[in-house]
């Protein structure tokens, strides 16, 4: 017997995604973009409780991490666009730092360094993989200060602005088209 994801007619609110977001194969994807953002990263990485998170250490000695998450289930219309969003130093930070604690990145009782940055990006589910070394990138260059390390995205764009070290909000077209309705009215193309 096939687990299938259910549809629905509109994008979702995070509440309404929890039976997508324990799906076997969502849970799987999910291992498989933080294995490969962890590879593209080249750096000791730690894996939140349950594959909730990556975490890792920046070049300045702060914890960054990134998290992924259901943002839009797919409608009967469009079967296929499950949008996803991934976060890069945004959101609650309790457990990143007990994960970091543990898992040598942090050592008990140093003070937490914010990072300097954060981004939003949203992918189709068909996107996922690729976008790893892409944001592995945007990465590389907020630490370096460099716009020139972000490689081209691997699917055309919407982004928030020209400069790469001033985005916050980086989207695919195809999961745009999902959300714009749903996200402040911000349109670039790369």
């Amino acid at each position: 017997m096939t687990n299938t994801i259910q549809t629905n007619a509109l994008p979702s609110t995070n509440a309404e995604l929890g039976g997508i977001a324990s799906h076997p194969t969502v849970v799987k994807l999910r291992e498989l973009f933080f294995d490969l953002l962890s590879f593209e990263l080249q750096r000791f990485t730690a894996l939140g409780d349950g594959a909730s998170f990556l975490c890792w250490c920046s070049k300045e000695d702060a914890i960054e991490w990134a998290r992924l998450d259901m943002f839009a289930r797919p409608t009967r219309e469009n079967p296929r666009h499950l949008v996803l969003r991934v976060t890069i130093n945004k959101g609650l930070v309790d457990d990143v730092a007990n994960v970091a604690r543990r898992r040598g990145l942090l050592v008990e009782g140093e003070l937490w360094r914010s990072p300097s940055w954060a981004l939003e990006a949203f992918v189709t589910l068909d996107e996922l993989l690729a976008a790893a070394p892409f944001l592995a990138s945007l990465v590389r260059a907020h630490e370096e200060n460099d716009a020139a390390l972000v490689m081209a995205a691997p699917f055309p764009t919407v982004l928030a602005s020209a400069d790469p070290l001033a985005w916050d909000v980086v989207a695919s077209e195809a999961a745009w088209a999902t959300i714009e309705t749903h996200l402040p009215a911000r349109r670039e193309r790369a």
